[in-house]
């Protein structure tokens, strides 16, 4: 669903702001984009690997998720009448009221402990290559369950548990603790060489850093998006962008900004200010999914000419790089121990359902063992 800066304001608060803005763009670094790529073969677990797959934790991606993006560039189709400061305050401003609009400061000071559990299914369009001559365009729905414990206010812990395209089952755990973050267990380290069996002891510190910062970031997304609060070891500036049009709604726009170029715009509902959804939009270089489907029994030779067309397509389907919008919905809000909390969350790219997440049941200030914000972990050789 396309998100835009609105043409003409008809709101004071519009009005103060005083410029047209787009909403901003994010380039992800070549590197990363290799890391994740070998990620998302072996895994397929976060939104970003539904990105590399040509879909999207994962997020994530995932949001993502889980996504690091280098610094974007703002332009401006008049001149500035409002100052920097000023948006800062508006920001400042409309958050408070978000947060009074799912239960105000006191109701939301009393949760000390939120857990949930959910249940998801990610969207995936991939090309079945069944033999030198039959090839077709195939969706599926992989199913999987998320768990989170967020301890307030600096401990924030999930798990995703799900399957591959291929039908294999995987589960991690993603952990921010204060200012540490990690991924349990850890990714394999993955090589910046052409030949991805050699391995340094910076792809190790590479890989362990873009875990960290994935957690992190996934996580922000669900406390934005649950409680409008930002994680305290992983802090952002929030600026004032003016109203946006999302599909046929009109929604106020703030824009977030993280460390490492870390950059989407919080929605808010016009007239409730409650937070409505995360706009997230970046640049890659997204190929579509080609995968054998071919019985195992089959002669040698079928099975040649059956990879060698899968390649003549990855070549033949192969895109360049273009600019892509994803769009993280929160909807269906409940009270659960005086917040109104949101038990459905969609994520969209360019207007496609890509995951859909349920939730089955929010709890308020029960215990969580503190054994589950413990690590990092320790890396296997």
């Amino acid at each position: 669903m396309p998100v835009h800066r609105k043409a003409a304001e008809s709101t004071e608060e519009s009005q103060k702001a005083g410029k047209k803005r787009e909403m901003s763009f994010c380039v992800f670094p070549l590197l990363l984009l290799r890391a994740l790529r070998v990620f998302a073969v072996n895994e397929l677990s976060a939104k970003l690997q539904l990105v590399s797959s040509g879909l999207r934790h994962y997020f994530f991606s995932v949001a993502i998720i889980l996504f690091i993006f280098l610094p974007a560039l703002l332009s401006a189709s008049e001149p500035q009448t409002s100052t920097p400061r000023d948006e800062a305050a508006r920001a400042k401003e409309l958050i408070k009221l978000a947060r009074a609009a799912i239960g105000g400061e006191e109701a939301l000071g009393r949760i000390q402990t939120l857990t949930a559990s959910a249940k998801y299914n990610r969207f995936v369009k991939y090309v079945s290559v069944q033999s030198s001559s039959k090839v077709e365009e195939k969706r599926k729905a992989l199913s999987g369950k998320m768990e989170f414990d967020f301890a307030l206010p600096d401990k924030f812990r999930r798990r995703v548990t799900g399957e591959t395209l291929r039908g294999f089952g995987y589960s991690f755990a993603q952990v921010v603790s204060g200012d540490q973050a990690w991924r349990d267990p850890p990714m394999r380290p993955m090589s910046s060489y052409r030949d991805r069996r050699v391995i340094d002891v910076s792809d190790v510190a590479r890989t362990e850093f873009i875990q960290a910062t994935g957690a992190k970031q996934e996580l922000t997304y669900f406390s934005i998006g649950w409680l409008m609060f930002t994680l305290p070891g992983y802090p952002l500036e929030m600026d004032y962008l003016g109203v946006y049009r999302v599909g046929s709604e009109d929604m106020h726009a703030i824009g977030a900004e993280g460390g490492g170029g870390f950059r989407f715009t919080v929605l808010l509902d016009m007239k409730t200010y409650t937070p409505a959804a995360l706009a997230i939009s970046f640049v890659e270089n997204i190929q579509e999914t080609v995968i054998v489907e071919a019985p195992g029994f089959l002669d040698r030779r079928f099975m040649q000419e059956t990879y060698a067309r899968a390649r003549a397509e990855r070549k033949a389907r192969a895109k360049p790089p273009q600019q892509y919008e994803m769009l993280i919905r929160f909807s269906d809000r409940r009270p659960v121990g005086g917040a109104l909390l949101p038990f459905r969350v969609t994520t969209t790219l360019n207007g496609e359902l890509i995951e859909e997440i349920t939730i089955n049941e929010f709890e308020t200030n029960r215990p969580i063992n503190p054994k589950r914000f413990a690590g990092p972990p320790e890396s296997k050789d």
